[in-house]
């Protein structure tokens, strides 16, 4: 069946029903303070401020920064620095730059720029991101901008957080050896 056929009605009828946003076919469930690992600024104008992820993997040094070297590119500004504090301590700065098709149709690029600080615990590692930003570039011009902070829901948050999970378990798989 034509998606658009399904759609018209949801469309029409949404002045007699109350909805939060159009239902997405495939969407998943939505980013917010109370996801966990998720945390909000208490600014004003509330922003994703991080994220973090823990696994039971054991963090080693000599498996960490060759994982991320090999998985995260480095913004422009930066020498590919990867710093560490004692040995179970690393930080470094990101740049994911994500290709997807918004609607099916209209191909889009974000680049997401971020903190990573991988730290090693009694038992496991948590993998936190934080001074997250985003940009946009699509194919018509519409949303297009340089690094902003990213609104704490909607759909580039859940864009961002899938990348970045993605992002932590190949890091995590790679540490794990």
């Amino acid at each position: 069946m034509n998606p658009c056929l399904i759609a018209l009605p949801i469309l029409l009828l949404t002045g007699c029903t109350p909805l939060k946003s159009l239902p997405y076919f495939n969407r998943s469930e939505p980013i917010s303070a109370q996801t966990p690992g998720v945390a909000i600024t208490r600014d004003q104008s509330p922003r994703l401020a991080s994220l973090s992820f823990f696994s039971d993997t054991r963090f080693t040094a000599n498996h960490a920064e060759p994982c991320v070297r090999e998985l995260i590119s480095v913004p422009e500004q930066e020498a590919g620095i990867v710093q560490y504090s004692g040995n179970d301590v690393l930080t470094t700065e990101g740049l994911l730059v994500v290709d997807k098709r918004e609607l099916g149709l209209l191909p889009s690029r974000y680049r997401i720029r971020f903190q990573l600080a991988a730290l090693g615990q009694l038992n496991g590692t948590r993998y936190g991101f934080s001074r997250i930003r985003v940009a946009r570039k699509d194919a018509l011009g519409l949303d297009n901008h340089d690094f902003t902070a990213i609104a704490p829901t909607g759909q580039t948050t859940r864009q961002v957080y899938r990348e970045l999970r993605r992002l932590y378990q190949q890091l995590d798989a790679c540490m794990a050896g």
